[in-house]
């Protein structure tokens, strides 16, 4: 008679972020009324502690405990005294546990069915497969749920700290701030990077906000963008200029292209010594890639008009028209820097021109701060520090590194 072999235990670890230690460790031993915290350096029975468990499907769940045993050189036992908002989703991680258990006793018992050969025990283990299988549906539903909650609560208070400090940098400089920030952030509880640039409907929302504002009221307007489409860009420009009170845009990393267009409209450029500004010169779309307008106007000094094709004669033509488009919308808006503004005025439009429309340098080319202020625009490096705090609740996907400002 064969000895009935034994299940082997499972046990599963998960990484715990102990607050008082400032450090993360792992626990065993997980149930519904505590863990054990592998750590070197263990505190005495009785300290309360604030854990936060990392579970699978990178969800944390806050817990408070307290230090029931302690070793020293291995760690601590702790019983679970609260578990917050998120006991469910905890629970949930427990359940998910034992059914993964489940699922190995199954597989378990259809290797042994197959050796003893019996059906009853086949038919058995089939039963066990499909419970195991509907609470695996629950856990991962479960998972899910809990992963759009967090992420929703997450964003919630991202923008509740961004609105606090928006406040507070108009209640110090006695201005209304607006801002425009395209930077790449992970949206949605899968998570999904998705990056921004100046759209139309970016003109709908600052224009309201613009108009918002009362006539005299400076306005100071937080800017980071790597462009996009020119219509919106020169449509809050424009916005900008007409606006009777003082405008401050602020740069704290860079506004290329479209967000630089925007920029010639304030009273004041404020940038950081290693932001930078961009050429404005319009540009192509064709077959899938991106061409500058003044490269095209170039074809002709390398192809006599007999050999161009008609769409190329089209597009020489509309080309010419978008650097001559661009050039008085650069020109309109530097002329606002004398229009009953306390601005003292572009010394030399024309050089400004020369430089960001007509094909000096790149499209990508970088303009610090030195160069503004060489090329006469109206720039300064006194940047608060609160716009700073205000771009480090923009944070960029985990997978950019970042180790600090």
């Amino acid at each position: 008679m064969n000895e009935k072999r034994k299940s082997p235990r499972y046990e599963h670890r998960v990484t715990v972020y102990v607050k008082e230690k400032d450090d993360y460790f792992v626990t065993r031993n997980l149930s519904t009324k505590g863990c054990f915290i592998s750590c070197p350096d263990p505190f005495p029975a009785g300290t309360e502690l604030n854990l936060i468990l990392n579970l699978p499907g990178d969800c944390n769940v806050a817990v408070k405990g307290i230090v029931k045993h302690s070793r020293p050189g291995e760690g601590m036992g702790v019983e679970f005294t609260d578990f917050g908002a998120a006991r469910r989703v905890y629970l949930g991680f427990l359940k998910g546990l034992a059914s993964i258990r489940e699922s190995r006793a199954f597989f378990e018992g259809i290797r042994e069915a197959r050796k003893e050969n019996k059906a009853s025990k086949l038919k058995e283990t089939g039963r066990k497969a499909f419970s195991v299988m509907e609470a695996l549906k629950s856990v991962f539903m479960i998972l899910l749920m809990a992963s759009f909650f967090f992420a929703s609560l997450k964003q919630h208070t991202l923008e509740h700290r961004r609105n606090e400090l928006i406040r507070e940098m108009e209640k110090a400089r006695g201005t209304k701030v607006i801002t425009m920030i395209h930077r790449e952030e992970t949206v949605g509880f899968l998570g999904i990077p998705v990056k921004r640039y100046i759209k139309v409907e970016d003109a709908e929302a600052v224009l309201r906000a613009i108009r918002e504002v009362p006539p005299d009221k400076p306005i100071d307007f937080i800017l980071h963008t790597p462009g996009g489409m020119l219509l919106p860009a020169f449509q809050i420009a424009k916005a900008l200029k007409d606006h009777k009170g003082k405008v401050t845009v602020f740069v704290p990393h860079y506004a290329m292209s479209g967000g630089t267009l925007i920029a010639l409209a304030a009273d004041e450029i404020v940038m950081d010594r290693n932001a930078v500004l961009g050429p404005v010169d319009p540009q192509f779309m064709s077959g899938g890639h991106v061409l500058p307008a003044v490269s095209v106007l170039k074809i002709p000094e390398h192809k006599s008009w007999d050999e161009m094709d008609d769409s190329t004669i089209v597009m020489i033509d509309q080309a010419n028209k978008a650097v001559r488009q661009v050039e008085e919308m650069v020109r309109y808006l530097l002329a606002c820097k004398t229009d009953g503004k306390d601005g003292k005025g572009v010394p030399d439009p024309q050089k400004i021109i020369n430089r960001l429309v007509t094909g000096q340098v790149t499209h990508d080319y970088p303009i610090f701060y030195e160069e503004a202020k060489r090329l006469g625009l109206p720039v300064s490096t006194n940047m608060p520090e609160i716009v700073y705090k205000l771009m480090d609740l923009y944070p960029q996907p985990s997978s950019v590194g970042y180790s600090g400002r």
